[in-house]
């Protein structure tokens, strides 16, 4: 996949591009509908998809005490978008004077720098000044411009309207099996190993110590996961997210126990995907009981993936 930064700098494209437009927080269901289909029409036709978004995020720029917590962080987005099988990812850098451009201007310039054949939307994105721009304004400038546009309404899993909203509102209360469906895939939180005060040793269970870079954290609880250190396998685990109670510290930190493989991670930058929530974060009455639990916790996630296969292409 190609990376682009600067719409003045946009190199040759193989005609017809067919492109995507949106902020894509968590690359969820809704949207990955929408990169599929971009990347299909490419394909028939013999061209090059290509998937446009900002960065930052134009809420954190235009109203930062309204901008939402990101589901993911950038690079988590940008691998799934070349996993998918996107050709060009454009990130057009958002500043408050590219926040002023006219929904029309928006259009005409990415009509004169990509020449797109084919535009797809999701029926509730807005976009240039005042978010004055739809897809009807959108279809209004197609004849004179040279493209086709076309919007995806709402996706609906059992019944739940598929958004990065509800995704954040499901992964704070802990509802993470309800927010992985949404999102087609597991929570993904990304940070360095590192040392931690070897309690978890000393328990019989060691951990990993994730410092997180996410923005948004999940509830604080136990949960079943599996680690992603860059390997074709992704390895079992159950994680505490939190800030152990038991041992009365105030810093919100992932402590992730593997149940086979690893070696050594300390310094080395991982992936640890949320599948299950267990439990709520606890206080134990001693370290006893904290053992108990841990070992019923590794249990229950022996038993969840017994019958899932962890082949890493399948989570991204």
């Amino acid at each position: 996949m190609i990376l682009l930064t600067d719409l003045d700098r946009i190199p040759p494209l193989t005609d017809p591009v067919i492109l995507t437009i949106g902020n894509f927080d968590g690359l969820h269901r809704g949207h990955k509908r929408i990169l599929r289909k971009v990347i299909s029409r490419a394909r028939e036709e013999g061209g090059t998809s290509v998937v446009v978004t900002f960065e930052p995020h134009p809420l954190k720029v235009l109203y930062p005490e309204r901008a939402p917590q990101l589901i993911q962080t950038l690079s988590q987005k940008r691998d799934i978008v070349a996993h998918l099988g996107v050709q060009v990812l454009l990130e057009i850098p958002f500043t408050k004077e590219f926040g002023q451009v006219l929904a029309e201007g928006f259009v005409r310039l990415l009509a004169e720098r990509l020449s797109p054949r084919e535009i797809y939307i999701g029926d509730d994105f807005r976009f240039g000044y005042q978010r004055a721009g739809d897809i009807t304004f959108l279809r209004s400038l197609g004849d004179e411009l040279g493209y086709t546009a076309a919007a995806f309404p709402k996706l609906k899993v059992d019944g739940v309207e598929v958004s990065s909203s509800q995704i954040r509102r499901f992964l704070l209360a802990g509802e993470m099996e309800k927010a992985v469906r949404l999102l087609g895939r597991p929570y993904i939180i990304e940070g360095i190993v590192e040392h931690g005060d070897g309690r978890g040793r000393t328990l019989g269970f060691p951990t990993a110590n994730l410092s997180i870079e996410n923005e948004l954290i999940p509830a604080h609880g136990v949960y079943v996961v599996a680690v992603d250190v860059g390997e074709p396998r992704l390895l079992p685990a159950v994680a505490n997210l939190g800030v152990r109670p038991t041992f009365g510290e105030g810093q919100v930190t992932v402590e992730v126990h593997l149940l086979e493989g690893g070696g050594e991670l300390y310094g080395r930058r991982i992936r640890c995907l949320f599948f299950r929530f267990l439990r709520p974060e606890q206080k134990f009455p001693s370290p006893e009981a904290l053992r108990d639990a841990i070992a019923r916790d590794v249990q229950t996630a022996r038993d969840f993936f017994r019958d899932t296969p962890l082949q890493r292409r399948m989570f991204y």
